[in-house]
């Protein structure tokens, strides 16, 4: 009975007997629904670039974890923490840091950054030598100490000739609080100051590093008054570990002093705010398809007043009032479908189009993509079709059930 039902539906959509302006109708309400989903197809893409954009900039610039103390800024560092995290299964390696708001200064010019000193294994943790912009990675050069500054401290060194060549910057005064002997008569004495070179700049992609200026651990101690301590442990993981798993195995082992987070929840509230954009446009645009659908409910309702004689036909041989319902409920269905189908094809061809040839650029200038990222997830496909689909469905199903007369009385199908 339901390959019957869709048979006849089929052939009551397309019948040349039909009118033309109940044709016109259905396709105008497939476009309406085809635009609609391709709007959802191509702003989910974008916004899945978006999310993919960040994860890969913070797999580059962060951690896989970082263990951090649960009260307070800093801990003693001390071999036995780094040898039980290392121990911990899925673990390759791990590495010390210190960090703390800072002013650098440079031939007058002042700008706020974060300071983060870095013991020598952190360059094997976190894979900041493939964000260099120019220079080299290198923070000790024998007994001097040099300094690694992110793209947004390097407008420092603006000096023309000598942009873009550390080994013809001066050296950055970096200026920060002192924590000990501080005279209230001499204000001046709050201030803890020390010169070091430049060694290069991490690249603009690197956005999340934009603000920092690392240094050698040793130097940052001393400079910050914190000598021996640390602010946390960049730890890497191995190859297909599973970060939630090693995160619960790390923490059982600091125990509640310390807290483990992963890259992801150390920015917790951007990767949130993304997600919550893309599915806030989701619903945006599902009540613009609604409303699409809407126009579904002309076309059936002047199609089943065509088929009226038809109607009281089907009832004289025995159809039921659900047989015949289900006909034209199978009609909207058709109509609904065709748009999502065409919708589909369309936002897919777009995304296609923008990841392959990078049609529509970023606005400005950017060192972090050139061209709007795209990202086509299938399960979001899957979810608009899902979704538009059974709004098609509810209005459907409400139309047939109020227009389909309940006797073969031509006359009663008639004033309905």
């Amino acid at each position: 009975m339901k390959h019957l039902a869709l048979h006849i539906a089929r052939r009551f959509l397309h019948s040349a007997k039909s009118l033309s302006v109940i044709n016109t109708t259905a396709r105008v309400s497939s476009i309406a629904i085809g635009v609609a989903v391709a709007a959802m197809v191509i702003l989910m893409s974008v916004y899945n670039g978006f999310d993919g954009l960040l994860q890969r900039l913070y797999t580059t610039t962060e951690a896989d974890l970082v263990v951090l103390p649960a009260r307070g800024k800093t801990f003693p560092l001390e071999d036995a923490l780094r040898e039980a995290v290392e121990a911990v299964e899925g673990v390759e390696k791990s590495s010390a840091y210190i960090e703390e708001s800072v002013m650098a200064e440079y031939r007058g010019r002042q700008s706020f950054a974060t300071l983060r000193g870095v013991d020598e294994g952190y360059a094997e943790v976190v894979d900041v030598r493939d964000v260099m912009w120019y220079g080299e990675w290198r923070l000790t050069l024998g007994d001097y100490r040099r300094a690694v500054v992110g793209c947004d401290v390097d407008y420092l060194f603006a000096d023309g000739y000598a942009a873009k060549n550390p080994t013809l910057h001066d050296a950055l005064t970096i200026h920060t609080l002192r924590k000990e002997n501080i005279s209230p008569l001499l204000p001046m004495s709050a201030i803890k100051s020390d010169r070091i070179r430049h060694a290069g700049t991490l690249e603009g992609g690197a956005t999340t590093l934009s603000k920092h200026i690392f240094t050698s651990l040793d130097w940052a101690q001393r400079l910050l008054g914190q000598e021996g301590r640390a602010s946390g442990l960049a730890v890497a993981a191995s190859e297909g570990a599973k970060l939630e798993r090693v995160r619960r195995d790390m923490q059982a082992v600091v125990g509640e002093e310390f807290e483990v987070k992963t890259r992801y929840e150390l920015d917790e509230a951007v990767y949130k705010a993304t997600r919550l954009e893309k599915w806030s446009i989701f619903f945006i645009l599902l009540l613009v398809t609604i409303i699409a659908a809407a126009t579904i409910v002309g076309s059936l309702v002047m199609l089943i007043t065509e088929k009226r004689n038809d109607i009281a036909t089907l009832y004289s041989v025995g159809a039921r009032r659900g047989f015949v319902a289900r006909i034209f409920t199978l009609a909207g269905l058709m109509i609904g479908g065709r748009g999502v189908v065409g919708g589909v094809v369309l936002g897919v061809v777009v995304c296609a189009v923008q990841i392959l040839f990078g049609v529509i650029k970023m606005p400005g200038n950017t060192f972090v993509v050139e061209n709007y990222p795209v990202s086509i997830a299938l399960m979001d496909i899957v979810g608009i079709v899902v979704a538009v689909m059974a709004v098609t469905w509810i209005i459907t199903n409400f139309t047939t059930s109020r227009m389909i007369p309940r006797d073969s009385k031509p006359d009663e199908t008639r004033n309905k």
